[in-house]
């Protein structure tokens, strides 16, 4: 080959010789679309499933993520898709022309460079996406397989933001490294609190990625590419060992150090979001030229008036969007409100689930749909702003 480097070291991962009902999916989505079994099935910690091989063995990488989020049907789609990748004789080389596609579609290569294998991958990458679109919508129907290339896309991206957020937080507290990453992002997906959109940008690129798939991608809504934990392929428990290998290959820091959310203390958390809120309150107050009038204000400021927010803040920057609905102050909205209610006894219904959360009399929020909504609705911007101007014992 003109092109590329030699193959890499194996990916990294944990055999899933104890996940009885993944393998079996994996045997009978094979069987099904009528391609190889792979020789290895292996756990990661990132939010991909995608295949791998060398010269001996055909690799199926499924991610724990994805896995925590996604249905049957749509993790049938995904297996039989990667499969289908890895169903040639030379196997090996597929893998290393898809990589070397992928990597000159990604910034990062001198254009020259670039383009030159562009033109060299291109109509191969093509064929190999139609065949593996087909053999997706082969194994779970054409709108399941576009609904799972979809939902994996946006999971893969909120997974990763959530644990950096989380390692964040932890490191900061505690100098130790949270064994139960996944276990915190499926509670956050069953809570509520991963919100996904499915942007034009977003849509736009998966289209021209998945060709068999691009019609009825072009159709999903934002119901359709919701993250639950229902209907998912059941999983073995995970053991303490295999909870902190998957973690590992997740989290930025090396430590020796573990812990779980259960030994973090409530009363460790609120510190992050204190630091956050108050630097949300001092942009708002170079605005306003004076201290907000308590949080309700700064929310009223953030989502009425976020344009003038960052002109304000940033004016060596460059002009901010005409329209301000092309700006999205919804995450500190979310900061600063939670930080507000957390100070009055509310605590987040799992300390992964930002945003959702329950006061100690039972009530319960969740502080992203409501900010989102506010944008729009100003019976939802009246309950958020009351929530917020509640008095400290009420």
């Amino acid at each position: 080959m003109r092109y590329g480097k030699p193959p890499g070291p194996p990916p990294a991962g944990v055999e899933a010789t104890a996940q009885v009902d993944l393998l079996a999916l994996v045997s009978e989505v094979a069987a099904r679309v009528g391609v190889a079994q792979p020789d290895v099935v292996l756990l990661t910690g990132h939010g991909v499933i995608r295949s791998w091989a060398s010269r001996r063995r055909r690799v199926l990488l499924v991610g724990l993520p994805l896995l925590q989020c996604l249905t049957t049907d749509e993790i049938r789609a995904l297996v039989a898709h990667e499969l289908a990748v890895v169903d040639h004789h030379r196997a090996h080389l597929v893998v290393r022309l898809r990589t070397l596609h992928d990597d000159a579609v990604e910034p990062g290569l001198p254009r020259g460079r670039s383009m030159a294998v562009l033109r060299a991958t291109q109509h191969f990458a093509d064929a190999l996406e139609r065949k593996a679109d087909q053999a997706a919508s082969s194994a779970s129907g054409l709108h399941t397989a576009a609904r799972a290339v979809v939902k994996a896309d946006l999971a893969e991206f909120e997974f990763a933001d959530l644990a950096f957020d989380l390692e964040e937080q932890v490191w900061q507290r505690t100098s130790a490294a949270i064994q139960d990453l996944h276990a915190g992002w499926q509670a956050a997906v069953r809570t509520g609190a991963v919100v996904v959109e499915l942007d034009d940008d977003t849509r736009t690129t998966l289209m021209a990625r998945h060709p068999g798939l691009a019609g009825a991608i072009a159709a999903l809504t934002a119901i359709h590419v919701a993250l639950r934990t229902t209907e998912a392929v059941p999983l073995t428990p995970l053991s303490p060992e295999t909870e902190r290998s998957l973690a590992r290959q997740v989290l930025k820091r090396e430590g020796t150090d573990w812990v779980t959310f259960g030994s973090v203390s409530d009363a460790e958390w609120p510190g992050w979001l204190g630091r956050q809120a108050r630097a949300v309150t001092e942009q708002v107050a170079t605005l306003l030229r004076r201290p907000p009038i308590g949080p309700a204000e700064v929310v009223e400021v953030l989502l009425t008036r976020l344009d003038e927010l960052v002109a304000a803040n940033w004016p060596a920057q460059p002009e901010p969007p005409a329209e301000p609905e092309e700006l999205d102050g919804t995450p500190s909205v979310v900061v600063v409100a939670e930080a507000t209610l957390t100070a009055r006894g509310w605590r987040r219904v799992h300390p992964a689930a930002a945003g959702v959360l329950v006061s100690p009399d039972g009530e319960q929020h969740n502080l992203t749909l409501l900010a989102r909504a506010a944008h729009d609705s100003p019976a939802a911007l009246a309950v958020l702003l009351e929530l917020l101007s509640r008095s400290p014992d009420l």
